[in-house]
């Protein structure tokens, strides 16, 4: 009984120095574990210092691209980079934001090329005509958005949108139907181009009427655009070999079965568009 009491004894303190070995050795590689990450966070930390501070990587060359309204000069000032920036110590989404806040820039991308140079990709927004909304013009893009009010700065010669807001209140479905308007005569081949459009007046009455620079009045209603001017060619032809003057028309396309032509004495164009042609000189 007493060699197995003893044998017991003898088994739990091998158990034991065994245990304490695991123990010893996994502190030791705990330790060892540490001991690196410190040391690499330290490289870390001494290689970015380095890399923020080293005149090998500041700034010497920033090229922008992609301006068209805004400047180059302009660009930089939104950038605000400070003197001996390093590549490394600038904070790219920050820039982004300082350039994207101008109401030209739709989009904006800012890349480093090593070892000292930025790049600033600009995406200007497209101005497709400016409205009226109370006594002042906003521009709009393609997406419809009113991105900018219309200044005399603003060397643009577009169409100008009338009759959209009134008392405060936006008509939402003639403006979505003009966009779609605009975008049709942005691409179209065939009178009138948009460069040839002054103004588009919205009526909650009559729908939509076109202005044109010869004197047109294109009176369009409420739907189908695309297919009632291209009912417009035929007409221009029947004029000019009858050696009518073409001048001040009201041409009334709202009726697919028939198309009126008379001259002009009521409806009348409330501005011109540009602001070189007048409406904000």
């Amino acid at each position: 009984m007493k060699r197995s009491l003893k044998s017991k004894l003898l088994i739990r303190q091998n158990r034991w120095k065994c245990h304490s070995g695991n123990i010893r050795h996994d502190y030791l590689q705990a330790a060892a574990m540490m001991a690196g990450i410190f040391v690499m966070t330290a490289g870390f930390i001494y290689v970015y210092n380095y890399a923020v501070s080293s005149p090998y990587f500041v700034i010497k060359e920033t090229s922008v691209k992609g301006c068209r309204e805004l400047t180059e000069k302009d660009v930089m000032e939104l950038a605000a980079i400070k003197p001996k920036q390093t590549i490394f110590s600038v904070n790219i989404k920050a820039m982004v934001r300082r350039i994207s806040s101008n109401p030209w820039v739709e989009n904006v991308a800012v890349s480093r090329e090593f070892p000292n140079r930025l790049i600033v990709e600009i995406k200007e927004r497209t101005p497709l005509a400016s409205c009226r909304i109370d006594e002042d013009y906003y521009l709009l893009d393609k997406d419809g958005v009113l991105f900018k009010k219309l200044t005399l700065d603003d060397d643009v010669d577009i169409p100008v949108l009338t009759g959209y807001c009134r008392d405060g209140r936006m008509n939402t479905e003639l403006f979505n139907k003009t966009i779609v308007l605009l975008k049709h005569l942005k691409t179209s081949r065939s009178f009138p181009a948009i460069n040839a459009v002054s103004e588009i007046n919205a009526s909650e009455v009559s729908g939509l009427s076109l202005f044109t620079d010869n004197g047109f009045c294109l009176k369009l209603g409420f739907d189908n655009y695309e297919g009632k001017l291209k009912r417009l060619l035929p007409v221009v032809i029947a004029l000019n070999k009858k050696n009518i003057e073409q001048q001040f028309l009201n041409i009334d396309l709202r009726d697919m079965t028939k198309i009126h032509v008379e001259r002009r004495g009521g409806l009348k164009p409330a501005e011109r568009k540009g602001t070189k042609k007048g409406f904000l000189t």
